[in-house]
């Protein structure tokens, strides 16, 4: 915020008069009198001048200062957190889990219904909300399945290199975390099957895992290896939707180019107020012009300075409404 420019002197009062009105007299100046006091002006004038560019410096001393501690580390540390907690989440994967409990077929029928519930039982136990079942998420977990049954195999990545991730990308399924638990073999119905899951580290941290607020299940029986046996998929999300948008990009990039420029400034303001400092006589045409070009300068600092701190205000309310989400 620009400082205000001290405010000449007043005039004095023209004098009242307390009696008869008289006529107005012609003033009369002497040459050397009126040269004496267009002096006393000129040196007024210049002594406002030097008191607003002391002014402007302290101002601009200030300004400096304050914008000086922006908090621009948070802005890092954001991209480090989101970054780290993306890759987290897209890369839990646990082993695929294979059923060495053979049980009778009609005793092994599972369910997507009776899967979920029991998934969401084992959250409530650990005082976790259930996750909603989302449709996107069981065609996902249904091509997941298909696949492996249609080209016999039984792994987190097919032969072709597709995955949970790849196929929720090409249905479109934005997602900030994402994770999948695979099964196969008899399990003693949805229980037995979330109950082996459970039972193993990897699988049990996907179903438990505060991050996740969707869920998406296929569950089928068909010939595998050569012998019939079900095949079951979890597929765990949190969609984008559920988030407050990212902080932009290019406002980051402005409050950097922003900071540069304010950087330069800098330099500049400490370099003309050297020079201003150096002149001789601390008065006269180029010193006021000097003056001028410095607290115009100065004006344009704080005005920069004002406008980044409230951008990087603004930033920093993004990163900490999008990091308290993830």
């Amino acid at each position: 915020m620009d400082a205000p420019l001290p405010e000449p002197p007043p005039l004095p009062p023209t004098p009242e008069g307390t009696g008869t009105v008289e006529q107005p007299q012609k003033a009369v100046i002497i040459p050397n009198l009126q040269a004496a006091i267009e002096r006393k002006r000129r040196a007024r004038r210049n002594l406002i001048v030097i008191v607003a560019g002391i002014i402007v410096v302290a101002v601009a001393a200030w300004g400096i200062e304050e914008f000086s501690s922006i908090p621009f580390q948070k802005i890092a540390a954001f991209e480090t957190q989101v970054t780290s907690e993306v890759q987290q989440a897209a890369t839990k994967l646990p082993a695929p889990l294979k059923s060495t409990d053979r049980v009778p077929s009609k005793s092994a029928t599972l369910t997507v219904e009776g899967v979920i519930a029991d998934t969401n039982a084992s959250r409530a136990a650990s005082s976790e909300p259930p996750l909603a079942e989302n449709g996107t998420l069981d065609d996902i977990a249904t091509l997941r399945l298909d696949d492996m049954f249609t080209h016999q195999y039984f792994a987190h990545v097919s032969p072709s290199g597709e995955s949970a991730i790849t196929v929720a990308s090409s249905v479109g399924y934005n997602h900030l975390a994402l994770g999948e638990n695979l099964a196969e073999g008899m399990f003693a119905g949805d229980q037995g099957l979330v109950d082996a899951w459970m039972a193993s580290p990897g699988h049990r941290a996907n179903i438990l895992d505060t991050h996740y607020t969707q869920i998406g299940v296929a569950v089928r029986k068909g010939m595998f290896a050569g012998q019939e046996t079900w095949i079951a998929v979890q597929v765990f999300g949190k969609p984008t939707s559920a988030c407050p948008p990212a902080p932009d990009p290019s406002l980051q990039a402005a409050i950097a180019n922003a900071e540069t420029a304010l950087a330069t400034m800098n330099t500049e303001l400490a370099l003309m107020k050297a020079q201003t400092d150096a002149m001789q006589p601390q008065s006269g045409v180029a010193y006021n012009a000097q003056v001028s070009q410095y607290n115009t300068l100065v004006g344009q600092y704080n005005s920069l300075a004002s406008q980044t701190k409230t951008e990087v205000a603004q930033y920093d309310a993004a990163v900490t409404a999008y990091n308290a989400c993830l």
